[in-house]
């Protein structure tokens, strides 16, 4: 049965906070900051990252001078923000992002940043709101200190055209553009399901070199200064 959506539904609108909301009117433009550091790269570009962050990891333990190896260990201290600006760039080229990524939710219309994530032409996707017949709200259930946490994860915004543009949560700040088309009254419907493992082999891509890196780094730091 589909769940109504309400704003103060504290299950699904846990630990929101929108810059502001307390002063949204009917007029109110609400811009919302998408981060771009989790969009997939290609396959060859991610193993090729997992090499470099476990080859540097380990590279110290094939360094026979002492002095050399901790030389390389307080190196590898320092990979983990030279690894996260690399990748950032490496998205922001593959995608054709210039600038900060928004999304924009007013009464009129949903403006969503549009690239290859949701299959559409690099630019600024607008969406009028009389276009949209209804936006299917999929969320997962989940036990948190004894009370209900509903997480979204994702939105199928069906056009009445017939065309269905789906988000993801990993790519857009869902919770948040929920509240703000909850907001305005928007038609929404929810979809109870479970999380999908499509998404698990890029969620390993990005987490698993830099948990290796600092697993190893920290070993390497005990062993040496320690």
């Amino acid at each position: 049965m589909a769940k109504k959506i309400e704003l103060d539904d504290k299950s699904l609108f846990f630990n929101l906070h929108i810059k502001g909301m307390r002063n949204f009117n009917a007029q109110s433009d609400v811009g919302l900051y998408v981060a771009n550091i989790g969009y997939p790269l290609s396959l060859g570009v991610s193993l090729l990252l997992l090499i470099l962050m476990v080859g540097l990891a380990v590279l110290p333990l094939s360094v026979p001078n002492t002095e050399l190896a901790r030389a390389l260990v307080l190196i590898n201290v320092g990979l983990l923000p030279v690894y996260l600006i690399g990748r950032y760039w490496l998205v922001r080229r593959r995608y054709g992002i210039s600038g900060t990524l928004r999304c924009y939710v007013s009464q009129q219309r949903i403006a969503i940043p549009a690239n290859a994530i949701i299959n559409k032409p690099v630019g600024q996707l607008e969406l009028q709101r009389d276009d949209i017949e209804r936006v299917t709200v999929k969320y997962k259930s989940q036990m948190h200190r004894l009370h209900v946490r509903n997480h979204i994860t994702a939105c199928d915004i069906k056009l009445k055209s017939g065309e269905v543009i789906i988000l993801n949560a990993m790519y857009f700040p869902l919770k948040h553009i929920v509240y703000m088309l909850c907001f305005f009254d928007y038609p929404l419907t929810t979809l109870h399901g479970n999380w999908s493992w499509a998404f698990l082999p890029n969620i390993i891509a990005v987490i698993f070199p830099v948990l290796v890196n600092v697993v190893v780094t920290g070993m390497l730091v005990k062993h040496y200064f320690l």
